[in-house]
């Protein structure tokens, strides 16, 4: 195996980590709590549904920048919460919630690392 290929592989297996974050984890457990949908199934349902929206984050991107990126994304979560609303107030909510920490947890990232790593 040579050096592009290794530096495929780990990139490849550092995103499926990436995908499978904190966020992603509080968002299933909201879903599974409050709704009657068998959680598995919305897992995968979900993901496949969700391959046209992260190649046009990807996209976004690669065009304007990362702000663009979670533009959409904070549209996204936007859209959830207004849909999750038929569920629950409540679920509404806290995606709402935990769509601006994310937004405010990439601006902090960022910050301190500038501070600290220049």
């Amino acid at each position: 195996m040579n050096n592009d290929t290794s530096a495929y592989i780990i990139t490849i297996v550092a995103f499926a980590f990436f995908v499978l974050c904190p966020r992603l984890g509080a968002m299933t457990n909201l879903l599974e709590k409050n709704t009657n949908f068998p959680i598995y199934w919305l897992v995968i349902l979900g993901t496949f549904g969700s391959i046209p929206l992260l190649l046009a984050m990807t996209w976004l991107i690669k065009q304007w920048g990362l702000m663009a990126g979670l533009g959409l994304a904070i549209f996204t979560d936007l859209i959830a919460a207004a849909i999750l609303t038929s569920v629950s107030i409540k679920v509404a909510l806290e995606t709402f919630i935990i769509a601006l920490f994310v937004v405010a947890g990439n601006k902090l990232a960022t910050w301190v690392s500038t501070r600290f790593l220049g």
